[in-house]
């Protein structure tokens, strides 16, 4: 049981919330001892945010925290709770290489991934501190590396509204009630298709707990105005059916209380909206609509360009073990790796026929 609870993020919850009850005592042992543990990574998180974010803020960027970090310290009495493995973080679009420069300086070292003008919207960093723990930031220009999904939100709109932080640190802005709601049942539908990840083992599950609990406190903190714009914005954003099913997976786990207008007003989309047909659909037709929402020829192109060929220091160092250092072959293999890849998945996906 400690392993699923952990896989859905709520451990320290349930430590939180029946550390007395009559389960086996080494359950409860194993729940104790991972809550302590969040609780001092959570100390140690908040220092390194803390400095960062000062020293982000001395340069003349105010990140707005999204996700994770920003409902830790905005919905649950106490931070640790809400587990996490990073913190996600959204900056203007020309801010990316002041802040690749201050990071640098803080002592954050960025993870080496496929990057381009439009294969990626956003750069982990991560921080190695003297006292053994590791931090990452998921730096985002754009809210979504989806080139369709990317253009929902920016982070013009997100500051407009966000809320400060005390909690976390002086200089903490989170995104606000209302986009925070939509922000979390759009990255709950999101892992339709992608795994998630939890000490290094790929979980498939958009129904995580720890996502629909965010989703059922945040809907225990919007009054009526906040309910209001919520349809309104989930209307303009093409989000109704997203948010819909993401409260309702929510209110089927933790009985969460909607209003009644609320949820028939999201109900009213007589025609498929655009983010909804790509967070339900496959691999296959997600990139296809991305390739389309990239509009031009000349960006697809260069879309392109950038997926099959990624930099020199990228293909180095992700072909490190490689007994070639040819750059040419390195390309080929990746090429060749990517054919083996979607033939593997195509035959995971044909029909299985059972011996009879």
């Amino acid at each position: 049981m400690f392993e699923q609870a952990n896989a859905h993020g709520v451990c320290a919850l349930l430590h939180s919330r029946l550390a007395s009850a009559d389960w086996p005592p080494s359950l409860l042992q194993s729940l104790r001892t991972n809550a302590i543990e969040l609780a001092m990574w959570e100390t140690r998180h908040q220092r390194v945010l803390a400095k960062t974010l000062a020293g982000l803020d001395a340069i003349g960027v105010r990140p707005v925290l999204v996700k994770g970090t920003a409902l830790a310290y905005s919905l649950y009495a106490d931070a640790a709770l809400r587990t996490r493995g990073d913190t996600d973080l959204i900056i203007p679009f020309d801010a990316q290489q002041k802040v690749h420069a201050a990071l640098l300086a803080l002592g954050f070292e960025r993870v080496l991934a496929v990057s381009g003008e439009f294969v990626s919207y956003q750069a982990s960093y991560v921080q190695q501190t003297s006292d053994g723990s590791s931090h990452t930031l998921d730096l985002h220009w754009k809210i979504n590396n989806s080139e369709l999904l990317s253009r929902l939100f920016t982070y013009d709109e997100l500051a407009h509204d966000a809320e400060p932080l005390p909690r976390l640190c002086a200089h903490a802005l989170g995104a606000s009630r209302v986009h925070a709601l939509l922000l979390a049942c759009m990255h709950r539908s999101t892992h339709k298709q992608n795994p998630y990840y939890v000490n290094g083992e790929a979980h498939h599950d958009a129904n995580r707990l720890i996502w629909l609990y965010d989703i059922h406190l945040l809907a225990g903190q919007l009054n009526e105005g906040e309910w209001e714009q919520v349809v309104r914005l989930a209307d303009d954003k093409g989000l109704r059916a997203v948010c819909l099913e993401g409260m309702q997976n929510a209110q089927a786990r933790f009985h969460t209380k909607y209003p009644e207008a609320v949820l028939q007003g999201l109900a009213m989309h007589s025609t498929p909206e655009p983010p909804a047909l790509y967070l339900g659909g496959g691999k296959l037709r997600q990139q296809w609509m991305d390739f389309q929402a990239l509009g031009s020829f000349t960006r697809q192109l260069r879309f392109l360009r950038e997926l099959v060929f990624p930099s020199a220091e990228y293909m180095r160092a992700h072909y490190a073990a490689s007994p070639s250092t040819w750059l040419s072959w390195l390309y080929i293999r990746r090429a060749l790796g990517g054919v083996v890849k979607r033939m593997r998945a195509r035959t995971a996906a044909e029909p299985q026929h059972a011996d009879r």
